[in-house]
């Protein structure tokens, strides 16, 4: 069984040079710099690869993330006579879908490659970031986790009252960002060139529905968000966050393409359920 978790990919194309002027868009820059099959050498002796890569439709691909290295291997040679050292090359891999439209990728887990599936992805965002094609592009790519909302969205339902809520925000990229909240203060953020940035709202008892919008659009994005909250009247304010909840999901394989385009389908899905909107395609 293979175990996969969603990340959000962020394209930040250079505002200087004719970049704009060629009409790239951002998931083209995403795309062409994954079938360019990057590799890098980010250790000594270990060469991370993107590799496989191959269409599920026009906006998704497969595609299969590793590095090679060289080991020694103690063995009898009866033609030798006795002990020898064997040199071999290694390549564990893992398998990775990504929808470039979206901007959302699912990973899957591979303990020999890193204990976590987020050492994982950071090393798939570098192999972006110094490929050749970033370069060309002049482009930056960043990656986060996806974070599943529903229980923090659901303490923000059932609070009896909330006194403070704050959130995380980047720069602007992200289409599925809050359109009345979140889009002004990331057009703030870029025009003083900043790169993160923090809102915060104070009040007897903030609007739960009006939350829950900016909540899930700061999953969406990999961003946080927070709040301190009455669970009911008697109690003392506590703090929940929406920091620390992957979403995840499982399949026995990805060997053909009716799996490939299943773990997309999926994949499209669950972003759907944390975006809250029955409308992604």
């Amino acid at each position: 069984m293979l175990d996969f978790q969603l990340f959000r990919i962020k394209v930040y194309p250079s505002l200087q040079g004719d970049l704009f002027s060629k009409n790239i868009t951002r998931p083209e820059m995403l795309r062409e710099t994954i079938e360019s099959l990057p590799s890098g050498e980010f250790r000594h002796g270990l060469t991370w690869h993107i590799g496989n890569v191959t269409a599920i439709d026009d906006k998704g691909l497969y595609f299969r993330l590793g590095r090679t290295s060289t080991s020694t291997l103690e063995i009898f040679d009866e033609n030798e006579g006795g002990f020898v050292d064997q040199e071999f090359e290694t390549a564990p891999y893992t398998h990775a879908v990504v929808d470039v439209e979206l901007e959302v990728c699912a990973i899957a887990k591979k303990t020999r490659l890193s204990p976590t599936t987020f050492g994982i992805a950071t090393r798939f965002v570098r192999l972006l970031n110094e490929s050749p094609k970033a370069v060309e592009f002049q482009a930056l790519f960043e990656i986060d986790e996806v974070k599943d909302p529903e229980d923090f969205i659901d303490h923000l339902k059932r609070a009896y009252s909330i006194s403070k809520f704050w959130v995380i925000f980047s720069r602007p990229n992200a289409f599925d960002a809050n359109e009345h909240f979140v889009k002004p203060f990331q057009q703030m953020l870029e025009a003083s060139n900043g790169e993160k940035g923090k809102a915060e709202l104070k009040g007897q008892n903030l609007n739960a529905e009006t939350l829950e919008a900016v909540a899930r659009s700061a999953a969406a994005t990999g961003d946080d968000a927070g709040a301190w909250i009455k669970p009911n009247r008697n109690a003392r304010q506590v703090k929940k966050q929406l920091r620390g909840s992957s979403v995840n999901t499982s399949q026995e394989d990805v060997t053909d393409e009716e799996q490939k385009r299943t773990l997309l389908d999926r994949v499209k899905e669950l972003y759907r359920k944390v975006r809250g909107d029955a409308h992604v395609q």
